[in-house]
């Protein structure tokens, strides 16, 4: 239709330029030649020019010289000579329509540089009229609305620039209807959506502002538009994170303490706080690695967060820490949340480790209890549970990483269970106290524990250990002590762990302890390990005799072991 209506303006001209040119010619032969009358008919030819001038610039030239020579011949066959004034007039019809040409070529110019940097601009622009028709839009507009510059011209705006609101239960207004009713500028709300015609949508920010002519009269509305989906995106990304845990999705510290302070209210009483704290998680990092312990922390989320209602509120307090707002919940009800909680967490699933989480609690009944205090008195009893759950929960937290490491790798069961055995034996002979068997023993059967960061294959190696497998496997008594020691009541034995790989003589490993720096329990326990292993059959190594063993523990007294453990220890298997 464009194409059309182009052409048939180009006809229109046409005939018209001709027909003022015919007229101009007919008058200039029929008055001036023909019928002698003296008409000044060059003033006829600016017409012309004009015209060409600003409907076919580049043909304005030619026709003056055309027009000018037609002048001089003309003059010349009505008075038999070459005057002065046609050549004069000739030479003005020139200069004129190199006039013409100039100014036309630099308002072309003008106007492409114009519509260049209407094109280019970052932003979506669309041009109508004061009857809303659209008569312009740039590069960016086109994009946005599906809309190519030539098809939406002469369409209504609302049209090809589909507003609504992104809530479909509010509108927005038509900002160039806003703009021609007012004769003022106009921002759009927050919300505003234009949907293109392959129907996606856009969030978009726009301003539209009044079109005015050099007499200030509103002549149409330039609508600027862009569009911000991805910066909105970003944004509620941004907001998202400033108050939610990465790992649990739960709501962080910081929203916490903004909604405890909002809530800390008359219309919320009772309002209980309930604090939990994960059992153990440092010894589920140093077995089974940090991403274990991420997993831990999640299901610990996950399963908390199943006891929420519509206006509870749950946080990840910090590392291991979560906490849960309850309005309107007084003791009773919190402590049934709590049993179920418990009940919830027991059955949790997670690959590596355990859940155990020990929980504290306490109400705020009215405005003249401090909401800080409650908080203080759930955490203070949170921590007394700890305690009371702590033995049982690292038990069972070993039990599960000596389960991992014999599903790894199966001889180690029957190994530990046999050095366990020796140690003991020893540990009797050398009358011991009670807490001495006590540290001997949880040392004894727990000594390779640090073997659960390997992988199975490098347990079962049958070849001899790489360079780097060799360091991996020495690292196992540093790893095991971080494990292990998890609190006072534990160093000893964390400390016989790191140590029962030290030699007598100061060449053993990790720290090269010597002579009696290196702790008993320790001494004992390499000696028991090392008689183990020479009479266990090992992919990298046969089973030695028991004669042969005892030689190898004879042969390593003074330098490997412990003179006088080892000479007993033979005194106790020898016979």
């Amino acid at each position: 239709m464009e194409r059309i209506q182009v052409a048939v303006n180009h006809q229109i001209r046409i005939t018209i330029v001709g027909l003022c040119l015919l007229a101009t010619i007919f008058v200039a032969v029929y008055f001036n030649y023909f019928k002698g009358i003296d008409v000044v008919y060059t003033h006829l030819f600016y017409v012309v020019i004009v015209m060409v001038g600003l409907w076919y610039k580049r043909y304005v030239i030619q026709l003056a010289i055309f027009l000018g020579l037609f002048h001089i011949v003309m003059d010349y066959l009505s008075n038999g000579a070459f005057l002065m004034p046609p050549l004069l007039r000739a030479s003005i019809l020139l200069f004129v329509a190199s006039g013409i040409y100039l100014l036309i070529n630099q308002l072309e110019c003008s106007h492409k540089n114009l519509d260049q940097v209407m094109k280019s601009v970052g932003d979506g622009i669309i041009v109508v009229d004061l009857d809303q028709r659209v008569t312009m839009l740039n590069r960016v507009a086109e994009e946005l609305t599906g809309w190519s510059s030539d098809e939406a011209r002469g369409e209504s705006f609302a049209q090809v620039f589909k507003l609504s609101h992104e809530n479909p239960e509010y509108q927005v207004p038509n900002p160039v209807d806003a703009v021609l009713k007012t004769d003022l500028p106009t921002v759009s709300t927050k919300h505003a959506v234009i949907t293109d015609r392959q129907g996606n949508r856009f969030n978009i920010e726009d301003s539209a502002t009044p079109v005015k002519d050099a007499e200030g009269i509103t002549t149409g509305v330039v609508l600027i538009f862009r569009d911000i989906t991805a910066q909105r995106a970003q944004n509620e990304q941004i907001e998202y994170l400033s108050y939610h845990d990465h790992l649990t999705g739960l709501y962080n510290r910081r929203y916490f303490e903004k909604e405890l302070k909002r809530i800390d209210g008359r219309r919320h009483f009772p309002l209980s706080i309930i604090m939990g704290d994960i059992n153990n998680l440092k010894m589920i990092n140093d077995s089974f690695g940090h991403l274990a312990g991420d997993e831990v922390i999640y299901a610990a989320g996950k399963t908390l967060k199943k006891f929420c209602r519509p206006n509870d509120v749950i946080a990840r307090w910090g590392g291991d820490e979560f906490v849960l707002m309850l309005p309107n919940t007084d003791e009773a009800t919190t402590e049934k949340i709590v049993t179920r909680m418990n009940q919830s967490v027991a059955l949790a699933p997670v690959d590596q480790g355990m859940l155990s989480i020990a929980f504290g609690w306490d109400t705020k009944r009215n405005l003249s209890e401090d909401i800080q205090a409650v908080f203080k008195n759930a955490e203070n009893y949170m921590y007394k549970h700890k305690l009371q759950m702590k033995p049982q929960v690292r038990e069972d937290t070993i039990r599960i990483i000596m389960a991992s490491l014999y599903e790894k790798c199966e001889i180690e069961k029957s190994h530990s269970e046999n050095v366990r055995r020796y140690a003991q034996q020893i540990g009797q002979a050398m009358d011991l106290t009670e807490p001495e068997m006590e540290t001997l023993h949880w040392a004894a059967l727990l000594h390779d524990i640090g073997k659960v960061t390997l992988a199975a294959r490098v347990l079962k190696e049958k070849t001899a250990l790489t360079n780097d497998q060799w360091v991996a496997i020495k690292r196992h008594p540093e790893i095991g002590y971080h494990i292990v020691n998890t609190s006072a009541d534990m160093a000893e034995i964390a400390l016989a762990i790191q140590g029962h790989h030290e030699w007598w003589d100061g060449s053993g490993y990790p720290k090269h302890l010597a002579g009696r720096k290196i702790p008993l329990s320790a001494r004992i326990i390499a000696i028991a390990e090392a008689y183990d292993a020479m009479l266990t059959d090992r992919p990298y190594q046969p089973a030695l005799t028991k004669a042969a063993a005892i030689a190898a523990i004879l042969q390593g007294s003074g330098s490997q072991f412990d003179p006088a453990i080892a000479a007993l220890f033979v005194s106790l298997v020898g016979n």
